[in-house]
Order: structure tokens, then C-alpha cells, then sequence
């Protein structure tokens, strides 16, 4: 029992405010764009929202300058994007192995409240995970959460595929755009 007290009495010292449960939905009019280049070219891969229907719990531990979360794991479904070209989807989800890995987990751990607001997140794709910290935008009225991800695609042992005889080669480096709105 005295254990327990001195636990509870360690977190209030340390700033730590009670644990919140809440419910969490991703609304259709949020956006994920994967972004690339090649040598001749830009592409644009847009998930379909309507993919993301899960309602998620979610435990929050609030600190002085930080949130921590349990349960924010969004599961994005690899095969989930189009890139209005049909031969660079099949190319994205040749690379992204869909077949084998069906979805990509992007994990909250933290948000860190400083300037610009940081979320410490876990990404998984293909059957690797790496860690990232993301500036991002909160816009309280909207319920609305922006940033960009930029990644290496070889950090998942993924390669990026060479047309042509290798005359057209896609860069490793990707942009993850995300534009996502919440419903309590």
C-alpha cells in the first residue's frame, strides 16, 4: 500500500494529470498523400479515406509539457492508395509487398508541446518499424491534426523500382502528407 501511495504521489509531483479514455473516429475528409520523385518525374499516391472507419480508444497521460498515448494506432491499408496512374499504384503496392504486408501502423507514443507541437511516432511498413518525430499543426476548432513525414524508403528494406532499363530511376526519398480530422 505505502508503494502505491508514493507512485501516486510521484506522478502528481511530476506533473502528471489523471489518465483520459476516450473514443476517437478519423472522418472521411481527412487526407494521407504519398509523395515521390523520380528522374523525370513527380507522382501523388491519395488513400482512400474511406478506408479509415475504425474507432479507436485512446488513454492520454498528460504531463507539464507533454502527452502520452496508449492506443493511437492507425492501421492504413497498403494496398489503400491510388496514384491516378495505374501502372505507378501497381508499382506502389509491387514496392509496399501489399500481398504479404496488407497494412502500414503509424503508432502515437507522444506529443511533445513545444514550438512547433512534435509527435513522437512508430512506423511500421513491410515488417519494419522506426521511430520519427513529426512537427505537426493542432487546429482545436476543426479537431484537425497536419504534418509532413519524410522517409527513406530503404529504413523498411524496401527498393525503389527502375523502369526502362534503369533510365528511370525513383528516388528512395518519400513525403507522407497528413491532413486528419477527429470526431470525439
Amino acid at each position: 500500500m505505502k508503494a502505491l501511495t508514493f507512485v501516486i504521489v510521484l506522478i502528481f509531483s511530476l506533473g502528471f494529470t489523471p489518465v483520459e479514455t476516450t473514443k476517437v473516429m478519423i472522418t472521411e475528409q481527412s487526407q494521407i498523400i504519398i509523395k515521390g520523385k523520380s528522374n523525370v518525374n513527380t507522382f501523388q499516391c491519395q488513400y482512400d479515406s474511406a478506408l479509415l472507419k475504425e474507432e479507436y480508444c485512446i488513454t492520454f497521460l498528460k504531463a507539464k509539457n507533454s502527452t502520452i498515448c496508449d492506443g493511437a494506432v492507425i492501421a492504413i491499408k497498403s494496398d489503400g492508395f491510388d496514384c491516378k496512374h495505374r501502372m505507378i499504384t501497381k508499382d506502389l503496392k509491387s514496392i509496399l509487398r501489399t500481398d504479404e504486408f496488407p497494412n502500414i501502423t503509424i503508432e502515437l507514443i507522444e506529443l511533445t508541446h513545444s514550438t512547433p507541437l512534435t509527435a513522437k511516432v512508430n512506423v511500421a511498413i513491410a515488417g519494419q518499424r522506426k521511430a520519427y518525430e513529426i512537427p505537426v499543426q493542432y487546429h482545436a476548432k476543426d479537431n484537425n491534426v497536419k504534418g509532413v513525414l519524410n522517409l527513406d524508403i530503404q529504413d523498411f528494406s524496401l527498393k525503389a523500382p527502375k523502369k526502362l532499363l534503369g533510365a528511370i530511376v525513383v528516388n528512395n526519398q518519400v513525403e507522407i502528407d497528413f491532413d486528419l480530422y477527429f470526431r470525439y
